[in-house]
């Protein structure tokens, strides 16, 4: 499975590599709004469980994202083997939304 993150934050350059660098190496302030994703319910909440235990430890985004990867949407992979997978799952922050596609 590809990953793909988008990390947009509020005060987001143009899309320049720069921005997405700052953004991946800053940590999440604030209360989570909301989470949107179509991936299935335990991964989902398997990720969500992650991303929050990554975050309330401080980590910097790409690492709650790297962590949430290894411990979550890895079982994507072992579900839909040799299966076309797309999907995603969003958490929307009050400063930032991060957005991990798969696939």
């Amino acid at each position: 499975a590809v990953i793909m993150a988008e990390v947009c934050g509020t005060t987001r350059g143009a899309g320049n590599n720069r921005a997405y660098e700052d953004a991946v190496n800053t940590r999440i302030d604030g209360e989570l709004q909301e989470v949107e994703s179509d991936l299935p319910e335990d991964i989902r909440d398997r990720a969500l469980s992650v991303f929050r235990s990554a975050v309330s430890q401080k980590f910097t985004v790409q690492q709650a994202i790297e962590k949430v990867q290894k411990e979550a949407l890895v079982e994507v992979e072992e579900r839909f083997k040799g299966q076309r997978f797309k999907g995603f799952i969003k958490f929307d922050y009050d400063t930032s939304v991060i957005t991990i596609n798969v696939n």
